[in-house]
């Protein structure tokens, strides 16, 4: 008990799951095996009535035609005939034409189940409606085995010259007058149809019948139409123990069959009725099948389902303890499923709502901190930026400054300006080239760049179209454009000796973001060369740092390097893809991303 006491939760449950789940399978094996034994001896009962009831009416039909043959026995004639000398052979033929006329002829009149009467003296001859010379000898082999006078006795069957099979009966008895110890004999041959339609009148099972045996275990009657000659077959002998009556099961190929035996003292035949077991019990097994799969269905539905829902506690409970754990080891990202209903989802909701309060904390406590350094480093950088500017810059813009004014002086308007777009270009430059700025920064500068090529250039036109307002949000990499400006006199014009004609460059946004194009009038590349620049463009972070161009590759590195730096400020899909290029120009896409709303990314103005 202390042990299951200190167990864990899952453990209790797959405990209790067990004491519970274990012993009602044996309790349902059980409970199936007796209603079985049930069913089956309900069955057997219920054959062996049926058995008996043939029985009886085979009784009543042997004691009517018994009592239908006692007038005969008693009269007149027949006490003549049995106690007659008959010594000619007329004598024979008066007394045998009088009995089949007076009394044996009326007596078959409407009874079509009488095959024949014989009537056989104690000289053994006979008067007969069918055979006297088959009454005679059969009257010999019937004295044996009658063993008393008056009672009629199942002698079997017999059969006529023509095939023709009856039962006889027979019985032995003295007249009235006769005081010797000499007996007749009436002998009385019955067709095996009135046999038949009583032992068909029973139904059992579906392929079930009913056969009949005599005292002599010759079998009587058989549906299969077993001859006389055929005796009762020994392993049921056997199975009979010598008992007047009973059942007992044989094994076939279609399965166990069920044989019911039923002695009559009345008649001394013997009953058998033969059905396979799964017949007779049939529709009750089919129902008691059915129920027990219907409740091992829903057993194993309710198992399944109270397992589920044990198993969902238990789980979602060590769930939430694996999280506590690892949010106790500082951990605090980590967050309990909230597709949870009922008591699981709040409490998993509750936890949600702890370690962000926590975590918010933490990083209340972590941010004061990381302020408090930066604003040292800050210190310490403004300290430094300032004693460069006093050292390096300063000298130069003094200078650049002199010969802007000595240029205005002399009315040099063109050396001017040009003086003035390289002292914006060179503020621009000497900043931090791996900060965030914004277009319109970026604009500004490629703006003084391509103002002083255009001082060079009398042939160049440019142009700058960038669409408001998301260009005003959209983000850059400083010294981004001038590279691939660059590459468009070095490659588009200068290396094919040609004149700069114009370059033009557009803004606009597009779902992935804001979308800058770069175009010249120059020279492309080949088309190899291009699909080469858009492949390298494709590669992940990881390759495209690791990628090395041989020394034979015509490439130009400023634009490997402008998008190397664009993917790693800003990550995929931002960076540059040649849209275009060929004898009439080249154009180069660059996608920059859009600062959204209530974003708090630094951008270096």
């Amino acid at each position: 008990m202390h042990i299951f006491k200190n167990a864990s939760l899952q453990k209790k449950i797959l405990i209790l799951m067990l004491l519970l789940y274990v012993p009602l399978p044996l309790l349902g094996q059980f409970w199936y095996e007796k209603s079985y034994k049930a069913i089956k001896e309900n069955a057997i009962d219920s054959s062996y009535e049926l058995v008996n009831q043939v029985n009886d009416h085979l009784d009543t039909y042997f004691k009517e035609i018994q009592r239908l043959m006692y007038p005969l026995l008693v009269h007149e004639l027949t006490s003549e005939f049995l106690n007659g000398t008959m010594s000619d052979s007329y004598e024979r033929f008066r007394l045998s034409e009088q009995l089949e006329r007076r009394l044996l002829k009326p007596l078959m009149t409407n009874r079509e189940d009488i095959h024949g009467i014989s009537l056989v003296n104690r000289d053994g001859i006979a008067a007969s409606t069918s055979s006297y010379m088959s009454a005679e000898r059969r009257s010999v082999l019937y004295h044996s085995r009658i063993k008393g006078k008056g009672d009629f006795a199942i002698m079997g069957l017999e059969q006529t010259s023509e095939g023709q099979t009856f039962i006889a009966m027979a019985v032995k008895f003295n007249s009235l007058n006769y005081g010797d110890d000499k007996n007749g004999m009436l002998i009385v041959d019955l067709n095996l149809n009135e046999v038949m339609n009583i032992t068909q009148t029973v139904r059992i099972g579906q392929n079930g019948f009913i056969w009949i045996a005599d005292s002599d275990r010759k079998t009587v009657y058989h549906p299969n139409g077993y001859g006389a000659e055929t005796t009762i077959p020994l392993k049921y002998q056997n199975a009979m123990r010598g008992q007047d009556r009973g059942t007992f099961t044989l094994p076939t190929d279609e399965g166990n069959k069920l044989v019911v035996f039923f002695h009559s003292n009345r008649t001394g035949l013997t009953l058998f009725s033969e059905v396979l077991l799964s017949e007779l019990n049939e529709s009750l097994l089919q129902v008691n099948r059915i129920s027990t799969i219907a409740s091992l269905l829903l057993f194993f539905l309710v198992m399944v389902v109270a397992s589920a829902v044990m198993y969902s506690l238990s789980n979602s409970l060590l769930t939430l303890l694996r999280l506590m754990k690892r949010a106790e080891l500082g951990e605090l990202g980590v967050r309990a499923p909230e597709n949870k209903s009922a008591e699981i989802g709040s409490l998993y909701r509750g936890f949600n709502k702890m370690v962000e309060e926590i975590k918010r904390l933490v990083e209340i406590v972590h941010v004061s901190k990381l302020r408090e350094k930066e604003l040292e480093l800050k210190k310490q950088e403004a300290l430094l930026h300032a004693m460069q500017a006093q050292i390096n810059p300063h000298f130069l813009y003094n200078t650049l400054e002199f010969i802007n004014s000595s240029a205005i002086v002399e009315g040099n308007d063109k050396i001017s300006r040009m003086i003035v777009s390289l002292g914006d270009m060179f503020r621009y430059n000497v900043q931090n080239p791996h900060d965030i700025v914004s277009l319109q920064d970026e604009q500004q500068h490629i703006e003084a760049y391509l103002s002083i090529q255009a001082e060079r250039y009398e042939s160049l036109a440019y142009s700058i179209v960038i669409r408001q307002p998301a260009g005003k949000r959209a983000l850059s990499v400083r010294s981004m454009l001038q590279p691939i400006v660059e590459n468009c006199f070095k490659h588009g014009f200068q290396k094919h000796k040609l004149a700069p004609n114009y370059v033009h460059i557009s803004g606009m946004e597009v779902a992935d973001g804001f979308l800058i194009s770069v175009e010249d009038g120059g020279r492309g590349m080949t088309p190899e060369l291009q699909e080469t620049y858009n492949r390298l463009f494709d590669l992940p972070m990881n390759e495209l740092m690791e990628y090395k161009p041989s020394s034979d590759h015509k490439m130009s590195i400023g634009l490997l390097n402008v998008h190397t730096r664009v993917r790693l400020l800003f990550g995929e899909p931002y960076g540059l893809f040649i849209a275009a290029s060929g004898e009439d120009g080249t154009c180069i896409d660059i996608l920059l991303p859009i600062k959204a709303e209530g974003d708090c990314t630094e951008v270096i103005g």
